[in-house]
C-alpha cells in the first residue's frame, strides 16, 4: 500500500503499460500467469509483476525500481504461498542480498561486488536487447549472473541460435546457458524475441517460483500480445489485492 501513496499524482494520471505472460507445464497445463506493469516504455522504467493462480487470484508479487542499469537492477519478491522472500539492492559497485527460501528457512544476508556487466534476475531481458547487434552477428556473450540463493555469480553464455517464425511473427531464438555445469542450477534457457521490436515472446526454462512440492518447475511462459496502455487505477486495484497462501500453481 505504501507504494501507492508514494507515487505522484502525475504518475497516477498517465496511462501505464500492461502485459501478461501465461506459464504452462510441459503437458500444456496452465500453472500461473504473470502480469507486468510499468509506467513508461523506457528500458529502465520502474516495473511491477503480479503472479496469479490460473483463476486470476494473486499469490506473489515483485517490484523492480527504476534503474540506469536495467540488466543489473535490484528487486523485491514475496511469494505468500511458499513464504519465499528476496530483497536485492544494487547500488554503486556493490549488491546487497537478503534471501529466505521459504517460510521455515532463516533469512540469509550478504554483500557482493557488482561487476559492470552483471545480470540480475529479469535483467536477462534487458541484456539481450543491449547486446542485440552482437547476437545477430553470431557473437557469444558471456555475463556473470547473480544467483541470490547461492549469494554468488555464475558465468552464463548468451547466443542467437537462428531466426524462427513464432505464431506468425518473425523472431529470433536466443539460448542462455552456463559456461560450465553446476549442480542444482538450470543449465539452459530458451528465449524467443520479436525481430521488429526485440520484445520477449517466449521463455522456456526454470521458473523463479517454487511450486507446491517445494521445487522450481520447468515452464514455458508466452507473451502473446505487446504491452497495452491501461489507466493507473487498474494497476492500483491489482496491486492492492491480498496475496493468497494456498495457491497451487503446478499439478501435484
Amino acid at each position: 500500500a505504501w507504494l501507492l501513496l508514494c507515487l505522484p499524482h502525475a504518475a497516477l494520471a498517465a496511462p501505464w503499460l500492461r502485459s501478461e505472460g501465461v506459464a504452462t507445464s510441459s503437458q500444456g497445463a496452465v500453472l500461473y500467469r504473470e502480469v507486468h506493469w510499468r509506467r513508461e516504455a523506457a528500458e529502465g522504467a520502474e516495473r511491477w509483476v503480479l503472479y496469479q493462480c490460473p483463476d486470476g487470484q494473486p499469490f506473489a508479487r515483485k517490484h523492480l525500481p527504476a534503474s540506469a542499469r536495467p540488466q543489473a537492477r535490484g528487486y523485491s519478491l514475496e511469494d505468500r504461498r511458499s513464504g519465499q522472500k528476496a530483497e536485492v539492492e544494487a547500488a554503486g559497485d556493490s549488491v546487497s542480498i537478503s534471501w529466505r527460501e521459504d517460510g521455515t528457512s532463516p533469512q540469509r544476508q550478504g554483500q557482493l561486488a557488482l561487476p559492470a556487466d552483471t545480470v540480475i534476475d529479469a535483467g536477462f531481458d534487458a541484456a539481450v536487447r543491449l547486446h542485440w547487434p552482437a547476437l545477430l552477428r553470431g557473437e557469444r556473450i558471456t555475463l556473470p549472473f547473480l544467483v541470490p540463493a547461492r549469494q554468488r555469480y555464475f558465468p552464463v553464455q548468451v547466443r542467437r541460435t537462428g531466426p524462427v517464425r513464432w505464431q506468425g511473427i518473425d523472431a529470433q531464438a536466443i539460448e542462455v546457458s552456463l559456461d560450465t555445469w553446476y549442480g542444482g542450477i538450470a543449465p539452459r534457457l530458451a528465449l524467443v524475441y520479436a525481430t521488429a521490436d526485440r520484445r520477449l515472446l517466449e521463455f522456456r526454462g526454470t521458473s523463479n517460483l517454487r511450486d507446491a512440492r517445494g521445487s522450481y518447475p520447468q515452464v514455458t511462459v508466452r507473451f502473446r500480445s505487446p504491452p497495452a496502455e491501461r489507466p493507473a487505477s487498474d494497476w492500483q486495484q491489482a496491486w492492492a489485492q491480498p496475496l493468497l497462501e494456498r495457491c497451487v500453481v503446478t499439478p501435484r
